[in-house]
């Protein structure tokens, strides 16, 4: 009896016919600290370093294109003095007497020594095969994408079982003595628990704890020229002149904002956008004063995110709230007048029982 016949039809088959499906794998990784050289400024960040090989440094490449861009200088194990260190939300500062752990050699041994310490027999490595594109009809997109690897803390490492809290994490300072900081991350977990890395031995503290921390000058987010960072695993420098710095009470009310959104609770960005949103759709002097209190509550230094417009940033709300001449400090607008430009508009509703 034939059981399994082949006919021409079934050699026809369409597999647009069959459902497409999806699957994730949860893969261990580590912050590793890292620079990003963009020109002038070199920006500080935790390439994300995971147990199949690949590496977040802007774009996820395996050890090999690591290599690349270690060796194109877009990767540095350093940063040279005069330059600027820039961490995301946290400032940028000129650098001094820079003494760095590695070479570019070093590093990416270094870099190595991570994976194998998660995946000690180096088993089933990603291959990119020398790209991290592929061709959908005429644009190139991205095999791997971004990683967003995010903290977890678990309450006992040596039980796999164990309850694992997700968490979010920032950059600030740790005072060692007048003139010595820790560059230390920020993790901040769902259960309100705060835990600080980046130093040999990581400490976790309650959100009381950790303000009085703030309110002593443990932990700031500014720092005195020719203070000397330290960055544990990769140097330290002493830093000149400060381009810029977050604000530590800021930085206090973005806890707040994590934990609702781990929590899946609306972060204040959420809920001015939707003050915005229904102001856009019936614009009132009540929901304009709404939108002022709204747009207030959110850490100054992600205000500019709370549209989700990294073109118009959080201009159309600014003139909303504060007047038409805000559009003024609108960097498309700054640009076109220094270069005489046809000026740029938004247009933004005013109250119409106003």
């Amino acid at each position: 009896m034939k059981l399994f016949g082949r006919n021409k039809k079934e050699k026809n088959l369409k597999f647009e016919s069959f459902p497409k499906i999806e699957r994730t794998r949860v893969l261990q990784g580590r912050f590793v600290p890292g620079v990003i050289n963009n020109g002038e400024s070199h920006f500080f960040i935790n390439l994300q370093v995971f147990e199949d090989g690949l590496v977040d440094c802007w774009e996820m490449v395996d050890l090999e294109l690591f290599k690349k861009k270690l060796n194109s200088g877009w990767v540095s194990p350093k940063i040279p003095n005069g330059k600027q260190l820039s961490v995301h939300h946290l400032g940028s500062w000129t650098v001094k007497n820079g003494e760095w752990l590695f070479d570019k050699e070093s590093y990416f041994e270094h870099i190595k020594e991570v994976v194998k310490d998660l995946n000690p027999e180096l088993k089933n490595l990603y291959n990119c095969f020398g790209t991290t594109t592929k061709k959908v009809g005429n644009t190139n997109v991205s095999l791997l994408g971004m990683a967003n690897g995010k903290p977890v803390r678990i309450e006992d490492p040596e039980n796999y079982f164990s309850q694992k809290h997700k968490g979010d994490s920032f950059h600030g300072f740790q005072k060692i003595d007048d003139l010595n900081y820790n560059l230390i991350n920020i993790n901040v977990f769902a259960d309100s628990r705060i835990q600080i890395s980046g130093i040999e031995k990581t400490e976790l503290v309650s959100i009381d704890e950790f303000t009085s921390l703030v309110k002593d000058g443990a932990i700031s987010t500014e720092i005195l020229e020719d203070s000397i960072v330290h960055i544990y695993g990769f140097g330290k420098c002493t830093v000149g002149t400060c381009q810029y710095s977050a604000n530590i009470e800021e930085k206090l009310s973005e806890i707040n904002d994590i934990i609702s959104q781990l929590n899946g609770d609306k972060t204040t960005s959420e809920i001015c956008r939707e003050v915005y949103e229904e102001y856009i759709e019936n614009p009132t002097v009540r929901l304009k004063d709404l939108l002022k209190v709204a747009y207030e509550n959110i850490p100054e230094h992600l205000r500019t995110y709370v549209l989700g417009d990294m073109d118009a940033k959080d201009i159309p709300v600014r003139m909303i709230i504060y007047g038409e001449q805000e559009i003024e400090k609108w960097s498309h607008y700054l640009i076109s007048k220094e270069k005489g430009y046809e000026l740029p508009h938004l247009n933004v509703p005013k109250p119409k029982d106003e």
